[in-house]
């Protein structure tokens, strides 16, 4: 077993069964054995996955004592910089995940882009040619669409949890709210 996450454990069998990049950047790591680069965030955060290439990490939120982790928010944490929410669960991840997106991440945001439009479109560059595959699994498994604009899901979650994230990080990265001018 990769993680006390069901779902976890699915998408951990199905990136160990595809040869190509699914997301972007993305790659299941060592669950919860990582600080995400943020020692003092490390008691209430679930790091699992690499979300860049570059080494920005997702975790998993423990914002409260629910028994089912998947339930619970998922924080993109920056390698350069920069703590945010990125989805209300593990669910609304994966359709971020899906949509084939890149995040870039710093102290004031977390955008996510599309870079096959930078590089020309169809027929151009695509950083991840088993995202098909993943979309096709993430329907079977869960029911569930890539999201259309996943900064739309972003900034859902960041508006729904964006005052008990600000009061727990706050105190801990005073950077991480003083950038959205809220401290």
């Amino acid at each position: 077993m990769y993680a006390p996450i069901p779902a976890l454990n699915l998408l951990k069998e199905f990136e160990e069964g595809v040869d190509d990049s699914f997301a972007p950047g993305f790659e299941l790591i060592a669950f919860g054995e990582d600080d995400g680069g943020y020692p003092r965030l490390s008691d209430r955060i679930r790091p699992f996955a690499q979300a860049t290439g570059s080494g920005s990490t997702y975790a998993i939120w423990l914002l409260d004592d629910r028994a089912d982790l998947a339930t619970l928010p998922v924080l993109l944490l920056g390698d350069e910089g920069g703590v945010h929410v990125v989805a209300r669960d593990l669910p609304e991840l994966l359709r971020v995940l899906a949509s084939g997106w890149s995040p870039m991440c710093g102290w004031d945001d977390v955008d996510y882009y599309d870079e096959r439009e930078e590089e020309g479109g169809e027929g151009g560059y695509d950083p991840c040619p088993g995202n098909p595959a993943f979309r096709a699994w993430l329907r079977e498994h869960f029911g569930l669409e890539a999201a259309e604009d996943p900064n739309a899901v972003v900034r859902a979650a960041g508006a729904e949890l964006g005052d008990a994230f600000a009061a727990w990080i706050g105190p801990l990265v005073p950077d991480a709210v003083a950038a959205r001018g809220t401290a």
